[in-house]
């Protein structure tokens, strides 16, 4: 565990910096500290993306205790930050991490937040936490020598127990990058039937959005159902292309995505994320190949001066084609149906009553 969390750190930290990014956090599973018989039954997982500034990640679970009442020491490992951040704990907790709460069986637990060296803090079923006061190590600045563990003790009576967990941290970026983000499934792995009898992950990442998701811990994009509007493509990652591995395209434009497993045993992680539209997206020649499906990351792309009356006209019209218009203009239908992320939707007719400020701010740069 040591060896592959150190490759993890070192792996994010090198693509991050080379970015000019900044990673503040990626979600985990709760583990228990020990080993236990207690089992996974079913796992409700839902992610959400607030404003493009912040994911919330709630939690449902039901676990499932065969011997007597019990209590174990349970836990939720946060990655320190790394990038362009600064990693020194705020009132003793992950910087960029908040609203951490946990219920076990309709009981509000209360918690403690140890800073550890390395995965091979588990020393009898107790945490083996270091003193920041005579840590040596680093403790602020752009990378810090630790990470967190939030922990709570978890009384497991016979039969089913049921916990709710959530929290919220800032979204990571950088100049690649709209967002990124990353939840650490295989933990899971810990509990004593070593799976998920019953998994639910649903990943709601807002209106007009586009992201691509890792083929981790699934083999096809028809793995996941699209609840709403949208459009998926399988994408096959090359050392050439802006992935290196296999993934799932996904366009949103309005809902969510669900992905439903039994006996789900995770052998990845689930990594999103949503690249800077400039950056290796080009999908047609000229103003066209930089334009983007989500409306936050129109600012980003790289559009230049002096556009011709044509181009103009296309980037003018690109909260139309987000929605799915059909342009009666030969030349600007042209344009979008060229675009992967283009959606044609018959009974859209055009008006400025559903756009966002940011494109009414838009369409007047273009005018």
């Amino acid at each position: 565990m040591r060896i592959v969390l150190s490759l993890f750190i070192l792996l994010l930290s090198q693509c991050l910096y080379a970015n000019d990014g900044a990673f503040y956090a990626s979600g985990n599973q709760l583990i228990p500290i020990s080993e236990t018989e207690i089992s996974v039954q079913k796992e409700v997982l839902k992610i959400k993306k607030l404003d493009n500034k912040y994911i919330q990640v709630s939690v449902y679970y039901e676990f499932f205790n065969p011997g007597n009442a019990k209590e174990i020491i349970v836990g939720f490992e946060a990655m320190s930050p790394n990038g362009d951040v600064d990693g020194a704990p705020k009132n003793g907790k992950h910087p960029y991490m908040r609203d951490f709460t946990v219920q076990m069986n309709n009981k509000d637990l209360t918690y403690q937040v140890a800073y550890v060296e390395d995965s091979l803090y588990n020393q009898a079923g107790k945490i083996k936490a270091i003193d920041l006061k005579t840590f040596k190590g680093n403790k602020e600045g752009n990378e810090v020598d630790f990470f967190y563990v939030y922990h709570f003790k978890a009384n497991f009576k016979k039969g089913k127990n049921i916990i709710k967990h959530t929290y919220t941290f800032d979204v990571s970026g950088g100049v690649a990058y709209n967002y990124y983000f990353e939840y650490v499934l295989t933990a899971a792995n810990r509990w004593a039937n070593k799976q998920i009898d019953d998994f639910t992950l649903e990943i709601d990442m807002g209106e007009f959005e586009d992201f691509y998701l890792s083929k981790s811990f699934y083999k096809h994009s028809k793995d996941w159902k699209i609840q709403g509007q949208g459009k998926v493509q399988d994408v096959v990652g090359s050392a050439n292309s802006i992935l290196n591995v296999d993934a799932s395209r996904f366009y949103i434009r309005k809902g969510s995505i669900v992905f439903q497993k039994k006996n789900f045993s995770p052998k990845g992680e689930l990594y999103i994320q949503s690249f800077s539209p400039n950056i290796g997206v080009s999908e047609t020649k000229g103003v066209a190949q930089y334009l983007p499906y989500s409306i936050y990351a129109q600012d980003m792309a790289f559009y230049g001066d002096n556009k011709t009356a044509k181009e103009k006209k296309i980037l003018r019209n690109l909260p139309y084609a987000r929605r799915g218009y059909i342009f009666k203009d030969k030349e600007l239908q042209s344009v979008y149906t060229g675009l992967a992320w283009y959606m044609p939707n018959a009974n859209y007719s055009p008006t400025d009553d559903g756009l966002w400020q940011a494109e009414k701010d838009w369409m007047k740069q273009w005018k």
